[in-house]
């Protein structure tokens, strides 16, 4: 009798790992999407956190030179290098909401202002920030004297929401 060897796998063999490798395949997915989510909001969160960064640099300078401490309107103004969306629209961006005259709780007017922190992430999504500045004002009273009250910024939005500085 001859001795037969294969040399190859049989069709059973390849099935069984044709199946394993489907059902690795459905474990892996969810989680590295999972993961690339969490790394874009990180990325996100490290952002905000640079341009928070560079507003309350521009607002000390502003105390320094000024005596009152006066942040930017414009949040991407703080900043050496403006971030640019590419060209599928994905990127950081702001836009101008306005602003104007608001009462302080003793009837005086400050300007204020609003912006849109805006981001598009590489999934399409977007996402935003308000980002909200007052400007330096006279403010009454303190001992029957009136005071400079202090510019001031809150961002409110995903991880930063209620955010007053």
């Amino acid at each position: 009798m001859k001795n037969l060897y294969s040399k190859g796998f049989t069709l059973v063999e390849l099935i069984i790992v044709m199946v394993l490798l489907g059902i690795l395949a459905a474990v892996a997915v969810p989680r590295m999407s999972q993961s690339i989510m969490a790394a874009e909001e990180a990325a996100e969160q490290k952002f905000l956190s640079s341009l928070i960064s560079a507003v309350e640099i521009q607002a000390n300078d502003e105390l320094v030179f000024n005596s009152s401490k006066a942040y930017p309107e414009n949040p991407f103004d703080a900043l050496d290098k403006v971030p640019q969306r590419d060209s599928n629209g994905e990127g950081w961006w702001v836009e101008d909401h306005g602003g104007g005259d608001q009462p302080d709780h003793h009837g005086n007017y400050y300007n204020s202002n609003h912006w849109k922190i805006k981001h598009r992430r590489n999934d399409g999504n977007e996402y935003q920030w308000d980002y909200y500045t007052t400007e330096p004002h006279t403010a009454c009273c303190v001992d029957n004297k009136p005071f400079t009250q202090q510019g001031s910024y809150s961002i409110h939005g995903p991880g930063f929401s209620g955010h007053n500085y």
